[in-house]
């Protein structure tokens, strides 16, 4: 059996209501996305997608490999955008103006240590909270970004995500604590 799995830095309460805020500018814009629950909002490290029952094991010591040399740190949202550009949005996305090398290379790390363990992900490691998804037909409105909202990057879960008619829901299986050997 195939289970779709994904790494992640989870986010506190406060943080998903600052990510559930700019939803909602966007929302009283008239954009047309897709919502995102608050619940299932994270900064994604690597999305492994099916994966057999017992490589789960594998992807939780991949993740374990590299956490305990890498130093907590802070990644602030104080931008608003999308992928693959504002003019033709599939993502409306928040996450920071300028790129967070510390999560590049955390995201790097993470992902040497999956492919040596013979998984295969997307590339992308910008540092982003999905908020929506679209057809690309409508142009992203400009929003206000959250204010002084930061995110301490201290451990990263492993998570498997279950689609249902409601929408996804993402379920944590392991959290690894960074610096902790």
């Amino acid at each position: 059996m195939k289970r779709r799995l994904f790494v992640a830095v989870a986010l506190d309460d406060t943080t998903r209501e600052a990510c559930a805020g700019v939803a909602r500018r966007l929302r009283a814009k008239g954009w047309p996305g897709r919502w995102i629950a608050p619940e299932n909002y994270h900064l994604t490290v690597a999305f492994l997608g099916g994966v057999e029952d017992d490589r789960v094991g594998a992807a939780s010591a991949a993740v374990r490999d590299v956490v305990g040399s890498v130093s907590p740190f802070d990644v602030r949202l104080d931008a608003v955008g999308a992928f693959p550009n504002d003019e033709r949005p599939r993502v409306a996305w928040t996450g920071p103006l300028h790129g967070a090398n510390a999560f590049g290379s955390l995201c790097g790390a993470v992902r040497s240590s999956l492919a040596a363990h013979g998984f295969t992900f997307d590339e992308r490691s910008d540092a982003h909270v999905t908020l929506a998804r679209a057809d690309g037909k409508a142009p992203l409105p400009r929003v206000a970004p959250a204010r002084d909202v930061t995110v301490r990057v201290d451990a990263l879960t492993l998570y498997e995500s279950f689609t249902r008619a409601s929408g996804a829901s993402y379920v944590a299986l392991e959290r690894h604590q960074l610096g902790a050997r």
